[in-house]
């Protein structure tokens, strides 16, 4: 079990991070709303739910957050009155409790995941987001939708960094298709209820990472680390020379929340400034846990895995004149520093 001193610990860790984010918007008119997020163990998820909840004792907000997730919250979740945790599969759930704002982040992030269960994948993203939206419209809530820099697709090198006019290019039967086009299609439903009169916003997410990821996550980053602490080497299974925009988590919640209350447009790229190849993120974990890093010559891929990628923030930036983020290097080490102090015995990380 986890003990009281070490659930602290890791909670004041995120809360300490939270001093960097800068809202563009009156907190004021979130007194006495109740927010509904979904995915609230995931990474976005659980730091979205720790945030609103310090702003919530900070400024007497009088908000009800309702966390939903498929098990039971992660240990660094407070628990607390003004917060509900309800745990079931929303491909099944059909009583959707009311609310005033919904963040929807159950979507299967790690490629592992959605490969594993694609047709889960698909329901979160059509079935299950209709009912919300429905749900929704009832209430007349404001929705933040997640969607993915997969929905582009393979970009043209000439076109990158890509914006959000790009109507992309997914092959529908390559394997990665099952998330990409389940979220293409997920933004179409999004207009479809715009139109009909819903606020709701659209975010375009590039990989979020940093502390409040579970131990778990299979995601290329948080392997590196795991492998060069626990192994004392970092062995990749391929050159890694794919190209992948990166977003510290406090620069997410940020941009998403202000995305979420305060842009003018339905839909936003969010995402860093600064784009790696896959190998030196691998140098830069290597070189912060004193491993060493071997590389094969091998290319190894799941099938339609973009292989450059680079986002357009300029509408975010220009909206919102936003000019300082998280450098990579520095997120890596919070991130390390992070995964450092779970502990694979323990429950719920």
């Amino acid at each position: 079990m986890w003990n009281i001193k070490m659930t602290e610990k890791l909670f004041n860790i995120l809360k300490n991070e939270y001093n960097a984010i800068k809202l563009d918007f009156d907190i004021t008119q979130l007194k006495g709303k109740t927010f509904f997020i979904t995915g609230s163990n995931g990474l976005i998820g659980s730091n979205m739910i720790n945030f609103l909840y310090l702003l919530n004792l900070k400024y007497n907000l009088n908000l009800k957050l309702i966390a939903h997730s498929f098990s039971p919250p992660v240990s660094w979740l407070p628990q607390d009155n003004c917060i509900t945790y309800l745990n079931s599969d929303l491909t099944e759930e059909t009583d959707i409790p009311i609310f005033d704002y919904l963040v929807h982040a159950a979507t299967y992030g790690q490629p592992k995941k959605f490969i594993q269960n694609k047709l889960g994948t698909v329901k979160l993203n059509t079935e299950v987001l209709i009912n919300l939206l429905e749900k929704s419209m009832e209430n007349n809530s404001k929705v933040l939708f997640l969607s993915s820099s997969e929905a582009y697709g393979q970009v043209p090198v000439e076109i990158m960094p890509v914006k959000e006019n790009y109507l992309g290019n997914v092959d529908t039967l390559s394997d990665r298709a099952v998330y990409a086009e389940s979220k293409r299609i997920a933004e179409t439903i999004c207009n479809i209820f715009s139109a009909e009169g819903l606020h709701i916003k659209i975010a375009r997410l590039a990989i979020a990472y940093g502390p409040g990821v579970k131990y778990s996550d299979s995601r290329f980053m948080n392997e590196f680390i795991k492998r060069a602490l626990n192994d004392g080497a970092l062995t990749m299974k391929d050159s890694g020379k794919a190209t992948r925009c990166f977003c510290f988590i406090t620069d997410m919640i940020e941009m998403l929340l202000n995305t979420m209350f305060a842009s003018k447009d339905i839909l936003y790229n969010l995402a860093g400034i600064e784009n790696k190849t896959i190998i030196e993120v691998a140098q830069m974990i290597a070189q912060k846990t004193k491993v060493p890093l071997h590389v094969p010559n091998n290319e190894e891929k799941i099938c339609g895995t973009p292989s450059q990628l680079s986002l357009s923030i300029d509408k975010y930036c220009n909206e919102f004149n936003k000019q300082n983020f998280i450098p990579l290097e520095k997120g890596i080490e919070k991130t390390i520093d992070w995964i450092k102090q779970l502990n694979t015995k323990e429950i719920n990380i």
